[in-house]
């Protein structure tokens, strides 16, 4: 699906209709065309490399996953792969959804297999406001990527959430379902921190200015407030990882009091069997003549001691504190 809209020299926000014929706008910095393309075909790719002169090399990576976010630099445009995040309904499992954009002088183009929220809110902005692509191609991507970046804010309050409601289940309930889901957990950490870190990067790269006549520098700091963004994001995900390593380390640290509690119990419990096993083993032995055999209250008498030594045990286990 390729949609498109275009700042005219009358600085109106316009949907674009002959999306067949589209091309470079001929207008200069004086026009703005944002192009965005989602599940892209073979036939929308030969589309904007006919209309826009794209490189192959930048169109296969388009129609590829590349699993880091880089930026590559031809004459005419850049090229600027990034990633955004969401939360699968399976699990909550956290997946990257790869934005592949060409920023040239007077167009932005967009390139993504699957919606994207950041993306969708964009476009309902710029057909809203005007001043977002009145600014140039430049303003244009840095507010793609700012919208990108804050999209990861509420996965981070959901992390941080289910993290907290996993410190307190590792005293009240430590079992197996708990475990899978701090297993989870660091998953969704470790994919945010694989996709964050090249990010950063690029961001880094782009904010230090003068990499291309395309994001002139006045616009450095802005990407240079996104760079610090995901500089906190990547300190939030260090946190997390820690208090993770901390909720698992207490998991085991409990299950394991539990099971020594467990085994103290049980050995408590044979060492008192043991005498008087040994009591019942005797008048068990299969001799003819035993002398309490013949005595009327040699089974009560016996009985009565096994119940004494019992309890005398278990005051001693008591008394040292065992029990």
């Amino acid at each position: 699906m390729i949609r498109a809209i275009t700042l005219g020299k009358g600085k109106d926000v316009e949907i674009v209709k002959d999306i067949e014929h589209i091309t470079v706008p001929l207008g200069g910095k004086e026009e703005l065309l944002w192009v965005d393309v989602q599940k892209p075909t073979q036939k929308d790719m030969a589309l904007l490399e006919k209309g826009f002169k794209f490189h192959p090399l930048a169109i296969e990576d388009c129609m590829t996953t590349i699993q880091r976010p880089k930026i590559d630099r031809y004459d005419r445009y850049l090229f600027i792969v990034l990633h955004a995040a969401i939360l699968a309904s399976h699990r909550d499992k956290a997946t990257s959804l790869e934005v592949d954009s060409f920023i040239g002088e007077n167009y932005v183009v967009t390139v993504h297999l699957r919606p994207i929220p950041s993306i969708t809110s964009t476009w309902e902005r710029c057909l809203k406001n005007t001043n977002i692509m009145s600014r140039g191609a430049g303003y244009l991507f840095y507010f793609l990527a700012d919208a990108l970046v804050d999209n990861y804010f509420p996965i981070l309050e959901k992390i941080d959430g289910e993290i907290q409601k996993a410190e307190d289940l590792v005293f009240k309930k430590p079992d197996s379902e708990l475990l899978n889901k701090i297993f989870d957990l660091k998953e969704n950490v470790l994919i945010l921190r694989r996709i964050l870190g090249p990010q950063r990067e690029t961001m880094n790269f782009i904010a230090r200015g003068g990499y291309h006549p395309i994001i002139p520098s006045k616009l450095s700091i802005y990407f240079r407030d996104v760079a610090d963004l995901l500089a906190r994001i990547n300190d939030n995900l260090d946190t997390y990882r820690d208090m993770l390593a901390s909720a698992m380390d207490g998991y085991l640290s409990v299950t394991s009091n539990k099971l020594s509690e467990i085994m103290k119990v049980l050995t408590i419990i044979a060492t008192i069997m043991m005498p008087l096993t040994l009591i019942t083993g005797i008048y068990g032995m299969n001799f003819r003549f035993l002398p309490e055999l013949e005595w009327r209250y040699g089974y009560f008498i016996v009985l009565s001691g096994m119940a004494i030594l019992a309890g005398g045990m278990l005051l001693y286990f008591k008394k040292k504190k065992w029990l």
